[in-house]
């Protein structure tokens, strides 16, 4: 009778001819549901044997709506700070600079120094902060893995040119005196051979993943910065007591850090594989080309024992895991692409253009020959995938001729660098700026900070420092620190110049400490 009384009810509801209609409807839209429910529950006596379980499907049904509004929330939140501040023009950076930014950041910078100070207490998370140390490492371990096997790269094929040279003035030597002269031009063959193909192998099992996975990383670092500037917002208005303010900047905080804590754990888990698995593909081209280097005859070629095709569909399943997450799902058809197009085994196609390497007459003619707005700069290593494309290197400059292909795909950009004039895809470019150009440039060699940065707060003073986790000293030439323990680093290195124990002062007393302890804390 009831569930009659309420079909009577609504049955003359525009939108809804009969009771099969509405059960249907909130299917696309289950916000419905709690409506209908609680209908059913006003019109059902409470004597009656199905109240209680109308009041636990209400119940059930405000819990899916709730978690629901709560999901999309944490997405929009991703979405409205995954955008790398790098991205914005120094215009729009300024049309959000007002009085209510300005007093928010210098709120920030206060609640951040009575942290480090110990004059409040800091809302933490164990779970987030081990995933993002973990994130941090994995970062740092990428980006060594690319430059390492990058100049591993260049020097050997640098040498093997060396080697071909004196090959050559071997042979000029020889050439009348010994028919050995033949055998000797056959290895040279050989080896060059077999060194072309390791390159190949190199490059397409190592270094085209490990590019690829590189640049998923900023997306997720903005938005572990993000997360601290609420997290500094949220502490600030707890010790304030703020009503409305203390429970929006609450919300924010655990909303962002939730969708974190799930998204960091499976992108970690992702790319600790991609780079073990990159790892075991140099060691083992490393072994094979050592082993047919050590044979008396390099004629023997020695069958790699890498399953090229299986290799790469387990790096793309993994790439793709990770292209699901909200955080790093910008521009993630170009990503995907042209990082599917990298790593899967490809015909050689004779019209792919081989580029030369640019040089600075090549830049500076494009400087003078294209306005600032058209430059662009080569984000990573790009590799010819298709008929008319051109390689580009990491740092390469270009100028943007058309932003499509011949087929309209905007995803693909016709360039220019000065030496040649093809295609390359325009996920693999950012704006040239010429201040972060010469920096870049300086900080393109080893320094302290590939080791040492990994804090997310920054000094003006280089000799300034932090404790990332604390230390208990075993000696008298030791010194303690606690964890975020502000210390002025006096020497980067020991008495027999180990730079991995610094001489650090804290408090009036000196004494070594572990420099991998320590980092830079950088602010935003």
């Amino acid at each position: 009778p009831c569930v009659t009384e309420v079909y009577l009810r609504i049955s003359w509801s525009p939108n809804l001819m009969d009771l099969g209609s509405l059960l249907i409807k909130p299917v696309q839209r289950l916000m419905k549901y709690p409506l209908l429910l609680r209908e059913l529950l006003n019109s059902t006596p409470a004597s009656h044997p199905d109240h209680e379980a109308l009041q636990r499907a209400l119940f059930a049904m405000k819990t899916i709506n709730v978690n629901i509004n709560e999901l999309k929330r944490r997405k929009d939140l991703v979405m409205k700070y995954r955008k790398n501040d790098d991205d914005e023009t120094l215009k729009e950076k300024f049309s959000r600079l007002n009085i209510h930014s300005i007093s928010k950041k210098s709120k920030r910078v206060t609640s951040h120094l009575k942290i480090l100070t110990r004059g409040e207490p800091q809302v933490k998370d164990g779970t987030f902060n081990k995933e993002e140390k973990l994130f941090q490492s994995l970062e740092k371990t990428v980006k060594l893995c690319v430059k390492n096997i990058s100049l591993y790269s260049q020097h050997l094929q640098d040498s093997i040119h060396l080697a071909d040279q004196n090959i050559i003035e071997l042979q000029e030597i020889l050439q009348d005196k010994d028919d050995k002269v033949n055998d000797c031009s056959e290895k040279q063959t050989n080896a060059a051979n077999l060194c072309e193909d390791f390159m190949a192998q190199l490059d397409k099992l190592v270094l085209t993943p490990l590019s690829a996975l590189q640049a998923l990383f900023p997306g997720p670092q903005n938005l572990i910065q993000k997360r601290y500037d609420k997290l500094l917002d949220y502490n600030s208005y707890i010790q304030r007591s703020a009503g409305e303010d203390l429970e929006m900047a609450k919300k924010e905080y655990e909303a962002l850090n939730a969708q974190l804590v799930e998204e960091l754990q499976v992108f970690n888990r992702a790319a600790k594989k991609i780079v073990l698995n990159c790892l075991h593909c140099f060691i083992t081209l490393l072994r094979n080309i050592m082993f047919a280097a050590l044979q008396s005859n390099s004629a023997v070629m020695v069958p790699i024992p890498l399953s090229s095709s299986s290799i790469c569909e387990v790096q793309n399943q993994l790439i793709e895991e990770v292209h699901k997450l909200n955080f790093v799902k910008e521009n993630i058809s170009t990503i995907f692409i042209e990082g599917k197009l990298s790593l899967e085994k490809k015909k050689p196609v004779p019209s792919l253009l081989e580029s030369p390497r640019q040089t600075e007459e090549h830049r500076s003619k494009l400087l003078a020959m294209y306005s600032m707005e058209l430059l662009y700069q080569a984000k990573r290593k790009c590799n010819a995938a298709q008929e008319f494309d051109i390689d580009l290197q990491e740092g390469d400059l270009v100028a943007v001729v058309e932003q499509k292909d011949p087929f309209g795909s905007t995803s693909r950009w016709l360039v220019d660098t000065g030496i040649l004039t093809g295609y390359v895809y325009s996920s693999f470019l950012k704006p040239y700026n010429p201040a972060k150009a010469h920096k870049d440039v300086a900080e393109n060699g080893f320094s302290d900070d590939d080791f040492d940065d990994i804090s997310l707060f920054s000094m003006d003073d280089q000799q300034i420092f932090y404790a990332v986790f604390a230390f208990q000293a075993r000696s008298d030439q030791e010194l303690s620190l606690q964890e975020y323990q502000r210390v002025r680093i006096l020497r980067f290195s020991d008495l027999s110049g180990n730079k991995e124990w610094w001489l650090a002062e804290a408090k009036g007393q000196k004494g070594y400490v572990p420099s991998n302890y320590l980092g830079k804390m950088t602010y935003a």
